[in-house]
């Protein structure tokens, strides 16, 4: 472990050297100096990034951010940290145009991030205040714990320094991988190990082919025993290069285990049936938007079908089991 403050310490560890770096981070509690605090993890690099950097919209569209700029009203610089930090649920990263070269950041929960000079990048990943910020909380954010000393938190940062292609790719797969991180249940048992993965295996492909690359089962729910609610998601938008070109998947015999024999199209909510939804239309500077029924294809064997970068489609899938 590497203490970088008072406060926090990190430990950073590569699998192999082309593979994106992984910081430990643990924050211990804050000093008693009656002083409320803010503990950032801080990346600094020589990227030239023009006060520019980019976060996510709950995991999925990246958004850029301008430091000390708002497009669309006059920025007044009164808060220069507060003001340019915005939330980060799983990804921030800063690009140098002229180089090619983009630095990303992954985190395993939602945090606070900025850009407050070029070439860094911070995170929060622990805050607490001894008094009220009136801010519209009415009250300090100090959670003491079970000692009373106050919170410990750990966590992880992933980094990437890579080109903008190879970064795209990675910071899609990676960001699915802190999300969906194995979960590791212990009981007690008088079985032997053997005996145990005999009678609980415990893996299984469950597909009977790989997804393409850039799709990603989203939802596979079992809604009562011949009907399952199905999500496949496009995880790459339009501008993304390589992987966001369109992508079929067949459903008939995907899965090991059971056999779909038909599948009906619903809505993203999964509580309608995609052909009975309606749109508003909508007036826009550019181009009327939206609007009507969207066109459902009849879906039939072996129910191939199409996703386009960025978007999900549901089903209700009847099955047959092996």
């Amino acid at each position: 472990p590497h203490p970088f403050s008072l406060s926090l310490s990190l430990l950073f560890h590569s699998f192999l050297s082309h593979l994106p770096l992984h910081f430990l981070h643990r924050s211990s509690p804050s000093p008693r100096d009656g002083l409320g605090k803010e503990i950032i993890s801080r990346f600094t690099t020589d990227l030239n990034t023009k006060s520019k950097f980019y976060t996510d919209s709950n995991g999925r569209q990246m958004l850029e951010r301008v430091r000390n700029y708002r497009p669309t009203w006059k920025y007044n610089n009164t808060e220069p940290v507060t003001g340019n930090y915005y939330p980060v649920d799983s990804r921030i990263f800063i690009k140098d145009e002229d180089r090619g070269v983009q630095f990303t950041v992954m985190n395993d929960r939602a945090q606070g991030g900025s850009s407050l000079n070029d070439g860094q990048l911070e995170l929060m990943v622990h805050r607490r205040t001894l008094y009220d910020d009136s801010r519209g909380v009415g009250e300090p954010l100090n959670e003491t714990g079970q000692t009373g000393e106050g919170l410990i938190i750990t966590g992880v940062h992933v980094a990437i320094l890579d080109n903008f292609v190879n970064s795209t790719i990675y910071h899609r797969i990676i960001g699915e991988d802190l999300m969906l991180r194995p979960q590791y249940p212990i009981t007690p048992s008088n079985l032997s190990y053997a005996d145990w993965i005999s009678k609980y295996p415990p893996y299984s492909d469950g597909l009977t082919v790989e997804l393409p690359l850039n799709i990603h089962l989203l939802t596979l729910e079992r809604l009562d025993h011949t009907h399952h609610l199905l999500r496949l998601e496009h995880q790459y938008p339009i501008d993304e290069a390589p992987l966001n070109t369109t992508a079929n998947v067949t459903l008939e015999e995907l899965f090991q285990e059971m056999k779909v024999v038909e599948a009906v199209e619903l809505g993203l909510g999964g509580n309608a049936l995609l052909s009975d939804i309606h749109r508003l239309h909508w007036n826009t500077a550019s181009s009327r938007t939206g609007g009507g029924r969207r066109p459902t294809e009849k879906l039939s064997p072996p129910f191939t079908i199409v996703l386009k970068p960025m978007e999900i489609r549901t089903f209700n899938i009847t099955v047959t089991y092996y």
